[in-house]
């Protein structure tokens, strides 16, 4: 009977050498995936799917749709484009953070430091500076024009 006392029974608990390298391998894998998620998530601010990016794309197609109905186009300073369509004369200037028309209250572009309009054979060339650091830039077509 003392003998059956001093054995070890049956159910031990605790962990095997081949349970601990099992749940070592299921946390590298997470590691692994977090790892690539936090670098993707870092990239995320380069690609499409930031706001100074989807603004500006925005910005671009909505100047150029304007800019094909233009029937007189004239660049008054280098921060301040105006043209006129069937809409009537618009003009596009720079605001404090802003890209606005000038004579209203509807934003084009936020988040903006300096905005560069240059104009020469028909081709409007617009290069604009985020408050991030980051610029973009694109020509546009001004057809019809009567300068």
């Amino acid at each position: 009977m003392c003998k059956q006392r001093l054995k070890y029974p049956q159910q031990e608990c605790g962990f095997t050498l081949l349970d601990s390298l099992l749940q070592l391998i299921v946390l590298v894998l997470f590691a692994q995936f977090f790892l690539l998620f936090y670098s993707w998530y870092s990239q995320k601010d380069n690609g499409m799917f930031n706001n100074n990016e989807l603004q500006w794309e925005i910005f671009a197609f909505q100047l150029q749709k304007e800019l094909t109905h233009t029937k007189q186009f004239t660049r008054n300073t280098i921060q301040n484009i105006s043209y006129s369509s069937d809409r009537g004369t618009l003009s596009v200037a720079i605001g404090p953070g802003e890209l606005k028309r000038e004579k209203g209250y509807q934003p084009l572009l936020f988040g903006i430091t300096t905005v560069k309009f240059e104009y020469s054979d028909y081709i409007l060339d617009a290069t604009i500076n985020f408050e991030n650091g980051k610029g973009r830039s694109r020509k546009f077509i001004v057809p019809n024009n009567t300068r």
